[in-house]
């Protein structure tokens, strides 16, 4: 390791010691160096190894190693490995124990530089293997070091999150399920906040984006979730969807969105600086199983998923779409049903819940589950016509409003039809395990006064009774 680059306070140049038309070159290369001992002390302050880097060269130098939550074998590893993409290609096989190929993804340089040249802190979260065999929850943060255009050096650093997190976990029983919550938001989501729906108490877990005026970094520090919703909102969000949003996401929606489902999820837009920019929020019950758990709530800019589209009016779709199937998502679905009702459109509205989905997801893997809800999106985007509304509510329930639909007759001859197309989706790691669905349907007839609400609860009994029954099942409710 060339220790003699390691850059220290004391190695700056004396301007005294050049001739007076060399010194206002000498002091421009002193304040690059400050800048850059601001930004790494300012992450030493909580990151235990620090690691420059050269984005031309590739070429990495030990900054600092505190020795605290040091995982000896990365220093050794980094030392003898002195190029970036051979030190972190490493790093990752040998000591990263979960979603190794989104991280590999993720710490390449050029994607790496995307996320930090305008001067932003990109920080990924990931279990670790420690030395001592164990596994800990563990940090890694990228940023440049220096000012933005006037470097080509920028910081990797580590850091022990283990005890930070578990400290906001109190139910030992479902630590590691809530673990891979927040794991799975940390992956893509800047902003993840802890919420105690009976108090209305919000603890941050990780603020890598905007931060909220009244609000500072993760820590142990309580908030009120007004700070974060209602002061948010103001400042951040596009004031076309200001008063939906203050809707969207107050404390009693959040509830009540997560009474049936354990995921709520929808779309909005957001003003920063002059340009308007799609963003996605998503809460989460962290336990299903108990009343008023604790919520995660993660908020990203969803830019960057369609970065590759060739208009970039292809965010208006993006924001009613849910980006898992490509249906709508629960929030423009609910509009437009809505909207309809509205306008005295009839129809039938029917609610479907896949049938032991949680032992499909915990028997086959993830991945697995998620291309039956993929595969249910596909059967409904091809049943159903143009005119009828479509959409996911979220986990593996979806709904549809069936345009000029009104008798009980024509409601089941076109469910009979889904639940055989359900039935043909061919996924050759399920080993021939058939999916089915549990459907409730409700009519809405012109004049009917009844709101949405009444027709989702009425749509709901229906799931409810049809899970008594096995294969894929409809129930009718008055």
């Amino acid at each position: 390791m060339q220790s003699d680059l390691i850059i220290k306070e004391n190695e700056l140049i004396d301007p005294e010691n050049y001739p007076e038309e060399q010194r206002g070159l000498v002091e421009d290369f002193n304040a690059r160096i400050r800048r850059l001992m601001g930004i790494i002390t300012g992450i030493g302050k909580e990151y235990h190894t620090i690691w420059v880097i050269n984005a031309n060269t590739k070429k990495m130098y030990l900054y600092r190693s505190t020795g605290e939550n040091t995982n000896r074998y990365a220093v050794e590893l980094g030392i003898r490995f002195d190029n970036y993409d051979r030190f972190i290609g490493e790093y990752v096989d040998r000591c990263v124990v979960n979603s190794i190929e989104n991280i590999q993804r993720d710490v390449k340089l050029d994607v790496v530089f995307s996320r930090i040249k305008d001067g932003d802190t990109f920080s990924l979260d990931y279990m670790r293997l420690a030395d001592d065999g164990n596994m800990s929850y563990h940090q890694m943060a990228f940023a440049l070091a220096g000012e933005p255009g006037e470097t080509d050096n920028f910081i990797l650093a580590f850091r022990d999150i283990d005890n930070s997190i578990r400290k906001h976990i109190a139910n030992k029983r479902y630590l590691r399920e809530q673990l891979d919550i927040v794991e799975t938001l940390s992956r893509d989501y800047y902003n993840i906040f802890k919420i105690n729906p009976r108090t209305g108490e919000v603890v941050i877990l990780k603020l890598d984006g905007y931060v909220t005026k009244g609000m500072e970094g993760a820590g142990d520090k309580v908030y009120s979730y007004d700070v974060l919703y209602k002061q948010y909102v103001k400042d951040r969000v596009y004031s076309e969807d200001q008063d939906w949003m203050y809707e969207a996401i107050s404390l009693g929606t959040v509830k009540n969105k997560l009474t049936d489902n354990s995921e709520y999820v929808s779309s909005y837009r957001v003003m920063d600086n002059g340009e308007v920019h799609y963003y996605q929020f998503t809460y989460i019950l962290i336990n299903a199983n108990i009343p008023n758990s604790d919520v995660l709530a993660g908020f990203k800019n969803v830019d960057d998923i369609v970065a590759s589209a060739k208009e970039r009016q292809n965010l208006e779709i993006l924001a009613s779409t849910d980006i898992m199937t490509g249906i709508l998502n629960r929030g423009s679905g609910e509009r437009k049903v809505i909207d309809a009702m509205a306008n005295d459109k009839a129809g039938m509205f029917c609610i479907m819940d896949v049938d032991n989905f949680k032992d499909t997801n915990d028997d086959y893997g993830h991945n697995v589950g998620d291309k039956v809800l993929r595969g249910i999106a596909n059967v409904l985007k091809l049943t159903f016509r143009d005119e009828d509304i479509i959409f996911r509510l979220g986990g593996d329930e979806y709904a549809v409003y069936i345009m000029d639909l009104g008798d009980e007759e024509s409601g089941t001859a076109v469910m009979d039809r889904v639940f055989k197309e359900i039935a043909k989706i061919d996924i050759p790691e399920l080993d021939g395990k058939d999916i089915c669905v549990s459907a409730g349907a409700v009519f809405f007839k012109e004049g009917d006064k009844r709101s949405f609400e009444e027709l989702y609860k009425l749509a709901d009994m229906g799931v409810y009774e049809s899970k008594k029954s096995d294969g894929s099942t409809l129930k009718f409710c008055p």
